[in-house]
């Protein structure tokens, strides 16, 4: 029997039997929808929400801590330098992370624009390396602002939504991300123990010393390392380009304020000062003010000089504005915010060295840097605020010395694979560092939804297997009903493998249609349970909007699964037509 005459006797069978398919149908797609749209959702959730708290691929380890009447003591050890090179020295480990948490008392205030009213709250913060979060900030905030507007026509701002510029007819957005980054900034010091580690104290200014030969991109110019530049914009703001020894290096300019608690105000242009001093000259007069997007950043609260510095870029963590909405809107009457993309440019000033719950640090301790928000991000602090690295370790050796600046709180790993994980946190362990809270409860939570993935599939194929038993009668029926017609193909000499292939072939076409139905089902079940989710759950912050992720591979199971319990469930039926016996059979008939 050839393979065109057995696709037509299938496609005839089909169309005469269709009654008997039709109920067979429903145990397929039943079970095939049920497989895909709950591999759709445990991907969904593993992609968007879990692997966007910490990669497969990462980790967070902290010192181990024990038990002792309740209260978590730390195992002594260090994560400093020396600990850092030892696990990028571990087989696998393609990036190493470290995580710094402020170690002194501070407050902070501002916020006015958006909620109405100046907050003043106490401020915690950690710093993380930016090049751990670019891509994290950047895909956060294209889902928070939408795309680039550069094909958008307009005639001013408000044509452009939020976040959107017009500039010469056409919407621009402003793009925030790329400026999680150390601005750099000048460290007062007294002392070498008030600087970072490798650096010394030269006039009152931590810079690094030419004891050691300087990195490239540096000259050693009056006994410091200085960054060489070809002009200002090769240097931080607020920094200028000077020429040294026949070279051009980068110098902070030096500001006063009018008056000392100018510092503390709102008025962008007091914050600002006045220089003293451009490059490397004073300048008389001081009528001039410290660069647009920067300000006069002075060595405490008692002093007016100081000098020019970018406020330091910060993250937010989406938890948090959850929590401002429903708690702190509510209780203190203050104003709800619409969403994340209402904090992107949001300023605040921050006093290092005061509290609302612990005694303040000495006056000349205390001092006041500017922050601004530029992004938001799962690792930032649940209730605080996240910074570049090198800006808390600035903070914590000007308030608290070397030593604080020079130990780490955490750190993440990452690896080249993603199996290679355990064996490196086992590896870890020798040197007192185990799995922090917050990546354990990631990895918690990824087994737990990994179990339920199981159980809803073992589920879908027990649907399946019913189903296939339900086509395994069906069929039985349909060959004893055809016997006679059976029995006539094998005697004008159809094989008996062409007997079982037409039984199996009508089997293979039944199951494909239910594995396309079950398919399509499943992606119109999860478009509505999107619909819900994001009408019962659009306030959280960070939550994706699609909870499903229909991959080529989820659809391909979904489908293969149907197909394959179809023929399994035709598998006895297709062997009972194949041993029909034509003489026996059209005798009888």
């Amino acid at each position: 029997m050839t393979a065109r005459a057995q696709v037509g006797l299938i496609a005839r069978f089909l169309v005469r039997s269709r009654g008997h398919f039709a109920f067979a149908l429903v145990g397929l797609v039943v079970g095939s929808a049920t497989l895909a749209f709950f591999l759709a959702l445990s991907l969904g959730i593993r992609e968007r929400v879990l692997n966007r708290l910490y990669p497969v691929n990462q980790a967070e380890l902290q010192i181990e801590t024990v038990r002792l009447f309740g209260l978590g003591i730390e195992v002594p050890s260090r994560l400093d330098q020396a600990s850092l090179a030892a696990l990028r020295s571990l087989p696998g480990v393609t990036g190493v992370y470290p995580k710094q948490r402020s170690r002194f008392q501070a407050r902070l205030w501002g916020g006015r624009e958006v909620i109405g009213h100046e907050a003043r709250v106490e401020s915690f913060f950690d710093g993380l390396e930016p090049e751990l979060l670019g891509n994290e900030l950047r895909l956060s905030e294209a889902e928070v602002l939408g795309p680039e507007m550069g094909a958008v026509i307009c005639s001013a701002d408000a044509d452009c939504g939020i976040g959107g510029r017009c500039n010469e007819g056409a919407c621009h957005r402003r793009v925030w991300w790329d400026s999680f980054r150390d601005p750099g900034g000048r460290l007062p010091c007294r002392a070498d123990s008030g600087c970072l580690p490798g650096q010394a104290c030269f006039d009152g200014q931590c810079m690094i010393s030419c004891a050691e030969p300087c990195t490239a991109g540096a000259a050693c110019i009056q006994g410091a390392c200085l960054r060489t530049c070809t002009g200002n914009a090769s240097c931080d703001p607020g920094e200028t380009c000077v020429q040294a020894a026949a070279l051009g290096v980068c110098r902070r300019l030096a500001c006063r304020l009018d008056d000392p608690r100018d510092g503390a105000g709102d008025d962008p242009e007091k914050i600002r000062g006045r220089l003293t001093s451009r490059a490397g000259m004073p300048t008389p007069g001081g009528g001039e003010r410290c660069p647009d997007g920067t300000y006069c950043a002075t060595d405490n609260i008692l002093t007016a000089s100081g000098a020019c510095e970018a406020p330091i870029p910060v993250l937010v963590s989406p938890f948090l504005l959850e929590v401002y909405n429903r708690v702190a809107a509510t209780a203190l009457d203050l104003r709800r915010l619409s969403g994340l993309e209402v904090l992107l440019g949001v300023s605040f000033a921050m006093l290092y060295g005061e509290s609302y719950f612990v005694a303040d640090a000495a006056f000349d301790q205390r001092t006041i840097r500017r922050c601004r928000i530029v992004g938001f991000s799962q690792k930032a602090m649940d209730f605080g605020v996240t910074m570049p690295l090198a800006a808390v370790q600035r903070a914590n050796a000007m308030l608290r010395g070397r030593d604080a600046a020079s130990e780490f709180t955490s750190v993440v790993l990452t690896t080249a694979r993603n199996e290679q994980l355990p064996q490196v946190i086992e590896d870890a362990k020798i040197l007192g560092l185990v799995p922090a809270p917050r990546s354990e409860d990631a990895r918690k939570a990824s087994s737990m939804l990994l179990v339920l993935t199981l159980v809803f599939a073992l589920v879908s194929l027990v649907i399946l297997g019913i189903s296939a038993i339900n086509i395994t009668h069906t069929f039985l029926m349909l060959v004893t009903e055809r016997r006679i017609e059976i029995a006539v193909y094998r005697a004008v000499g159809a094989r008996l493998l062409d007997v079982r292939m037409l039984v199996l072939g009508e089997a293979a076409v039944m199951g494909a249609i239910g594995g396309i139905a079950g398919c399509a089902g499943a992606w119109v079940l999860g478009r509505l349970v999107n619909v819900g989710a994001s009408r019962v759950l659009g306030g959280v912050p960070g939550m994706p909007a699609d909870l499903f992720l229909f991959s080529p591979v989820v659809l391909l199971v979904g489908f293969s699964c149907a197909v394959l319990f179809a023929v399994i469930g035709a598998w006895v039926p297709s062997g009972r037509a194949a041993r029909t016996d034509p003489a026996t059979v059209l005798t009888q008939g």
